[in-house]
């Protein structure tokens, strides 16, 4: 079996989560990802949570990856960067709108070096438009971006959501653009700029909200709870917590017969909501997380156990579907870590090698792709304009 992107060449100009997620992605998919970095290594490698010395999160985005380092800033480094893109069929880079044309690195720049180049830029509030100059940061795209303000209970304060929604989500999205442009390459031989803004995703996160804007109290806040239907929410049994939803008229018809009360229609069972989620939080109290969840899904009303991130990493079921997986890196050791999301019984996802040590693959790829001499890579090293595993200890 082979990946979908198998022969695929991604160079990646990427720093923090946008960039090189959305290239670890692509790796899954079997594209090979040259990452180039700067001399001392991409600044996440040192971020906090390490297992080691390096970054948990520098583990997680850069599965499968070569490293490369080159200062770019120099006319030999330059020179290394554009025939490594002669032979790319995607470069990648995350970097605030501006920093790719001061360094001579902008579309045109490097459409003129190759004109097939998939070029996608991912930022923070895309290449146009008033705000492209600004820097982009999880919590303030989503704070600006509307999603702290639907995040909450209405009595309380904006809340961001606990993970990195907006660099995750933009680099699911362009991951995804990506493949759309190299099915558009095969097709008709022509390379694009991809233009990815962090706050347009964000905006379809909150895409449900968008249709109150003319109502009268307009989007609002509601914790766990659904704007138009009810019940959903987390209710306390005996030894934890479970998360109950309701969607259809059938599912509420259930709860009703479960709980031993009056049949009520779905579009009115929001002027409900206290007594029904009364009653269930009665009903759950009365039972154990396993039993509840046990004798909901029995009645056919959506349930399940509320769980930590411990829980998740304890449960068989995340083994077994690898969301978790087991690599060795030379200098953290074993690092249990993200699988691949993809999967498909003609091309199961790509986990091959844990995330590169600084210039692991500098000779590998400047000698055994670009065919440079050892003479030549030696000179680029003292120069340095590279950097290889052995200088950068």
């Amino acid at each position: 079996m082979s990946a979908p992107l198998e022969g695929v060449r991604v160079v990646e100009l990427g720093a923090y989560t946008t960039g090189p997620l959305c290239a670890r992605y692509l790796s899954n998919l079997g594209a090979e990802i040259i990452k180039v970095e700067p001399l001392k290594g991409e600044s996440m490698r040192t971020f906090a949570y390490k297992v080691g010395d390096v970054s948990y999160i520098f583990h997680v985005h850069n599965v499968n990856k070569k490293s490369v380092p080159v200062d770019t800033n120099t006319k030999d480094g330059k020179a290394v960067l554009f025939d490594l893109l002669r032979t790319a069929d995607v470069l990648i880079e995350n970097f605030a709108y501006g920093s790719m044309q001061k360094w001579g690195l902008d579309y045109e720049t490097i459409r003129a070096v190759n004109p097939a180049l998939i070029y996608c830029s991912l930022s923070g509030f895309g290449h146009t438009g008033p705000d492209r100059h600004l820097r982009a940061f999880d919590t303030v795209i989503q704070g600006m971006a509307g999603v702290m303000a639907m995040t909450g209970t209405r009595e309380g304060p904006p809340i961001k959501i606990g993970i990195s929604a907006a660099d995750n989500m933009g680099s699911a999205a362009g991951a995804m653009a990506i493949t759309a442009a190299l099915h558009h390459k095969c097709r008709t031989g022509r390379g694009q700029h991809i233009n990815i803004s962090m706050h347009d995703i964000q905006g379809w996160l909150t895409s449900e909200c968008w249709a109150l804007l003319d109502t009268e109290a307009g989007p609002q806040r509601n914790g766990n709870r659904h704007f138009a239907v009810a019940p959903q929410n987390i209710f306390a049994a005996a030894d934890g917590l479970i998360a109950v939803e309701i969607e259809t008229q059938k599912q509420l018809d259930a709860l009703c017969d479960m709980l031993g009360v009056g049949q009520i229609a779905l579009e009115d069972s929001k002027a409900h909501e206290a007594s029904l989620e009364a009653a269930l939080q009665e009903w759950v109290a009365a039972r154990s997380v396993d039993t509840a969840v046990e004798d909901c899904l029995a009645c056919k009303v959506p349930a399940g156990r509320v769980q930590g991130m411990d829980d998740v990493a304890e449960n068989p079921f995340t083994w077994e579907r690898e969301i978790l997986v087991s690599l060795q890196h030379p200098e953290s050791g074993e690092v249990k870590i993200l699988g691949s999301p993809f999967k498909s019984n003609r091309s199961p996802g790509v986990v091959s090698s844990a995330a590169p040590t600084v210039g692991q693959h500098t000779r590998d790829v400047l000698g055994g792709l670009l065919g440079y001499s050892d003479e030549r890579i030696d000179a680029l090293v003292a120069d340095k304009v590279i950097v290889d595993e052995a200088s950068s200890v």
